[in-house]
């Protein structure tokens, strides 16, 4: 009897002890990635905006790279850190790196209409320069001050893309898109840990939308994604080691194309 009561206390202990690991294996493997520190170049817009809120959200420590002038209307209950300054100028983007342990490296910066409409070539060709100007201070301090993953967000008609963007507009958006591909090489050759995600059309969501945004390696995809779904996509792959030198295009396939991309 002693020894049955020995080994069913025994018994118990190992019980409670696998039960333990269990739960301490639970703690050890989180579902997301550990907090990091987030610079969001773009922060202010309106897909940066929807970034900056899902990155909070997730509990990532994040502040925004802005100019003096920039309105944060889209950012009211969110807490965040502000760093000032003109992307365009080396000396305040290196700052901006320093001024902080920055640990990650969103560059959510947008000028001009996404599609070039009624805009002059000159104003394409200023826009053009911006993104790769922009992207190459931005890889470039972010290499010397240490970043371990810089996520840029670009365009579908960048880079081995360009066959995927409609011929009826590649024209009009040539300058720009050449001058994204430049900014994905800059962050390519960087050395620092990289993710690229490029869209091709972005929505605002509208209440009551689902999400069935993904990301996909093909390049040859073109589609519609909400910004919504784009943060979402941006914030599981901060800190992610599957998103580690990858280049994505963010799709959601559920919204089709716009009445006059479809064949």
């Amino acid at each position: 009897m002693r020894l049955f009561r020995v080994m069913s206390w025994a018994v118990a202990v190992c019980t409670l002890a696998l039960g333990a690991l269990g739960a301490l294996g639970a703690l050890a493997t989180p579902a997301l990635a550990k907090p990091e520190t987030v610079l969001v170049f773009g922060g202010s817009g309106q897909l940066g905006a929807e970034i900056v809120r899902a990155l909070v959200a997730k509990g990532h420590t994040v502040s925004i790279f802005v100019r003096p002038s920039s309105k944060l209307d889209r950012l009211q209950g969110v807490t965040f850190g502000q760093v000032q300054g003109d992307v365009l100028v080396e000396a305040d983007v290196a700052k901006a790196l320093k001024s902080a342990k920055f640990t990650v490296v969103v560059d959510a910066l947008a000028r001009g209409r996404s599609q070039g409409g009624g805009r002059s070539m000159e104003s394409m060709r200023s826009d053009g320069e911006f993104y790769e100007v922009s992207e190459r201070y931005i890889s470039k301090a972010a290499k010397a001050a240490g970043v371990s993953q810089i996520i840029l967000h670009s365009s579908v008609g960048a880079g081995d893309s360009r066959k995927a963007y409609p011929a009826s507009r590649l024209a009009a958006m040539a300058a720009v898109l050449d001058a994204k591909s430049a900014g994905e090489k800059h962050v390519m050759d960087s050395g620092v840990p990289y993710t690229i995600i490029r869209n091709a059309i972005l929505r605002n969501a509208k209440p009551g939308d689902a999400d069935n945004a993904k990301l996909s390696e093909d390049q040859t995809k073109f589609g519609m994604v909400t910004r919504t779904e784009l943060a979402r996509l941006t914030a599981e792959c901060i800190g992610n080691k599957a998103c580690t030198n990858k280049i994505y295009h963010a799709i959601d396939e559920a919204m089709g194309l716009p009445a006059e991309l479809r064949e």
